[in-house]
């Protein structure tokens, strides 16, 4: 009685801690994890198959072949981690669904009786999965693609003499780095080469997207709102121009921490 009260917990536990990916739409999965390759023993077309099987759109680990939704929005895609856990005795597989700035939202884990190392790894995954809630993707925000007029910016923002060191800091993988105006703490996120996002930790969507211009280090910047704007580096500091309803601007700086 003991057991099956306590079998019942942890499935309760799993369903209503899963829940937190059900609100997304895509996943990206991990080409590997450590010392493990998804595409080993067949494992990520497992996932991809019980993921597809959920509602869940599969997109590419490389976000330049993203959807525009997934584009507009990278704090709405999910990145799923095949790893391997496993005991001396026992063959385990977790995955982890991570956001964009890298935190894990569920875990599901798996253990398999079955000592071969091919089916044993399918089996833990399958059993992994037992609990994988349906996308939706109804309640996912979403930046839409209606946002206000672009503001129109005077005067042109100062080029950075630093410019070669801080391209460098940009490129982080799966690591950020924390940059703050004095009252909100936001995490800077690498996205691509000419992409990055400030992003609060308890958000899923982004606080600002920034697109490289064809100025080096000037950004188009969409805010949260849906706002458009300008936005640079200058110092090691993001300046993003915030306009007043009088037609002038103010500039909001983020140092990093």
């Amino acid at each position: 009685m003991k057991k099956v009260l306590q079998l019942s917990f942890i499935i309760i536990f799993a369903a209503i801690y899963s829940q937190n990916i059900s609100n997304y739409e895509y996943v990206s999965v991990a080409a590997k994890t450590g010392n493990l390759e998804s595409g080993k023993y067949g494992l990520s077309g497992i996932l991809n198959s019980k993921l597809k099987a959920g509602k869940y759109e599969i997109i590419s680990d490389s976000s330049e072949s993203w959807p525009d939704a997934a584009k507009k929005n990278p704090c709405g895609v999910l990145k799923a981690e095949i790893e391997d856990t496993s005991t001396f005795l026992k063959n385990k597989i977790q995955v982890n669904f991570k956001d964009c700035s890298g935190k894990t939202v569920a875990s599901f884990e798996g253990k398999s009786n079955i000592k071969e190392y091919e089916p044993g790894f399918k089996d833990a995954l399958h059993i992994a999965l037992k609990t994988l809630p349906a996308s939706n993707s109804v309640k996912l925000a979403v930046i839409t693609e209606t946002p206000k007029q672009p503001v129109a910016i005077a005067t042109e923002p100062v080029k950075s003499s630093s410019s070669e060191t801080q391209n460098s800091s940009v490129k982080t993988e799966n690591k950020a780095q924390t940059f703050s105006n004095g009252t909100l703490n936001l995490n800077r996120i690498h996205i691509s080469d000419n992409q990055f996002i400030l992003a609060s930790p308890n958000n899923s969507t982004p606080y600002a997207i920034f697109k490289e211009s064809t100025k080096k280090e000037v950004y188009r910047v969409q805010l949260q709102d849906g706002t458009q704007t300008l936005g640079y580096l200058e110092n090691g500091n993001i300046i993003i121009e915030f306009a007043h309803n009088d037609g002038s601007f103010k500039k909001e700086i983020f140092t990093q921490k």
